[in-house]
């Protein structure tokens, strides 16, 4: 389910190889994806640690990243960006391990096919057991959704209660 823009045996190495150095690195790696933007190539990866991303850790896997790709990815583009960032507060669920670590959360749900007569789905993530995720629409209760029926998901950014304190300073990320 990562999202990928490349498509072929070699895209497949591409995103596999970033993968290694990314998590060799002490990160995460969420997703990656090679596509074009006004003209340009993009090569974007997303990275995580349970402390959050600041933009020294994108410097560290971008440099990285860069040498590795430069020196031997010949299915790379000749000229191509390289994006690295921090999944964000909409981050993507792209392993299934991803909706056990974030059972509580907001999440959208894009499917293949319908559940309940919808193709997309908004709710708390329940539990993920066995394959299968459990999210709790406020419209239909409980759904019981296999990972493999799973297009696309995120997080579902929901703004802090008004009536609680917002954390402030190093680990504000870290507030879900």
């Amino acid at each position: 389910m990562m999202v990928k823009k490349e498509h072929g045996i070699a895209g497949h190495r591409i995103h596999d190889n970033i993968r290694e150095l990314v998590e060799s690195s002490g990160y995460e790696c969420v997703c990656s994806e090679l596509t074009v933007e006004d003209g340009h190539s993009v090569l974007r990866v997303f990275i995580d640690s349970p402390d959050g991303i600041n933009v020294k850790d994108c410097e560290i896997v971008s440099r990285r990243l860069g040498k590795v790709l430069d020196e031997g990815e010949e299915c790379l583009p000749e000229r191509y960006y390289l994006q690295v960032s921090s999944p964000g507060v909409d981050r993507p669920l792209t392993r299934f391990e991803d909706f056990t670590r974030f059972a509580g959360e907001m999440a959208r749900i894009k499917l293949r096919e319908a559940v309940d007569g919808r193709k997309t789905i908004k709710g708390i993530i329940e539990s993920a057991i066995e394959g299968r995720i459990v999210l709790v629409d406020s419209e239909a209760g409980s759904l019981n959704i296999l990972f493999e029926n799973i297009l696309k998901a995120n997080l579902v950014f929901e703004p802090p209660d008004s009536n609680k304190p917002i954390k402030k300073g190093k680990n504000r990320r870290r507030q879900r």
